[in-house]
């Protein structure tokens, strides 16, 4: 009798230990950004699908689904974040900013003009943005990373910033919009995957688009001329719905954000090479890694070109967002990312 009661009790114990792992199981819903990007194939895929599973010792597995499978433009992320729908999401800053001015502060066009000023503003200024995620969208901050940056595909030559008055230029982003027409172009908004067929049919001249991005997406069969001004980065945060963040088990929060390091290291090393490849394919100029290059003319920004380019960018791009945003978000923007780039915002 002794003998089966100790069995009995040892049964619960086990069947006890066996629950209690189970429910230490988590599967995450994520989603990313589109599917034929190279970082989503490359790194974004295989990080969410194999790799934290690897690195949470089996704890936490993630169900990962690009904006393309979903039909997503990418406007919709920072919303359906908030609301939930999905607990992590990777939010393309340019595409989120009419919800949040202090976000797009790290995205503003033609701020950043290389990966380590753009690694060291972030750096400034992300403390800024988790404080803003946290109390606005309810949204925890687990990591950011740039694509590559983001240059104008042109159907006739580009040979100065100058050429592109009373071109129609296909852009995403309100600051990215005020430089377009300050630079006398007029711009139109078009969902990516929608660009190509504009192009064709005139609807647009020119478009922005990473330099990677606009060779997967086949731009360079529609455009022949690169104009090399970085307008953005594509800047991506990844974030967690609050509330499903905190209802992880303390340890599992911890190794998933310590994964999530790794991630975003991984996508910052991708972009400085996938910058230069994604010229590299458009261009022919270099061996291309992904496939036939392309035989676009690509020019380099001039001396006069930059200067005209802080000029717009200080006297009409800062101007208008900081209008968009309250004192203290103007100064703690100048305190961080304007302290790095040498700009000055002012209401």
């Amino acid at each position: 009798m002794a003998i089966r009661k100790l069995m009995s009790a040892a049964a619960l114990s086990l069947a006890a230990l066996f629950g209690t792992a189970q429910a230490q199981q988590t599967e995450l819903k994520v989603v990313a950004p589109w599917s034929n990007l190279n970082a989503y194939e490359r790194v974004e895929k295989p990080f969410w699908s194999e790799k934290l599973k690897e690195m949470t010792n089996g704890e936490v597995t993630a169900s990962v689904t690009s904006y393309s499978e979903l039909g997503l433009s990418g406007v919709e992320l920072l919303r359906l974040a908030t609301l939930g729908v999905f607990d992590i999401g990777h939010i393309v800053v340019g595409y989120s900013v009419a919800d949040d001015p202090v976000i797009e502060g790290l995205e503003l066009a033609t701020l950043i003009q290389n990966v380590e000023t753009g690694h060291k503003a972030l750096e400034a200024y992300r403390p800024v943005i988790a404080e803003d995620l946290e109390k606005k969208h309810g949204l925890v901050l687990l990591g950011v990373y740039p694509n590559p940056s983001q240059v104008l595909y042109c159907r006739e030559p580009v040979k100065s910033l100058a050429d592109i008055r009373g071109r129609k230029i296909r852009f995403y982003g309100a600051s990215m919009n005020e430089f377009i027409e300050a630079a006398g172009a007029v711009g139109v908004s078009i969902p990516l995957a929608e660009v190509v067929p504009a192009l064709q049919r005139g609807v647009v001249d020119c478009g922005i688009t990473g330099t990677l991005t606009g060779y997967s997406f086949k731009w360079p069969e529609v455009t022949s001329n690169l104009y090399g001004m970085r307008f953005g980065w594509g800047l991506t945060l990844i974030a967690a719905n609050k509330s499903k963040w905190e209802a992880l088990p303390e340890n599992q929060r911890e190794a998933v954000a310590k994964a999530v390091k790794t991630l975003e290291d991984d996508l910052w090393t991708l972009t400085a090479t996938d910058d230069k490849a994604g010229i590299d394919c458009n261009t022919g100029r270099a061996e291309c890694p992904y496939g036939k290059p392309a035989a676009m003319t690509y020019v380099e920004p001039s001396e006069a070109d930059d200067k005209e380019r802080r000029r717009i960018l200080e006297e009409v791009v800062l101007k208008k967002w900081a209008s968009r945003c309250d004192e203290a978000c103007v100064s703690r923007w100048n305190e961080t990312v304007g302290k790095v780039t040498g700009m000055t915002a002012r209401k």
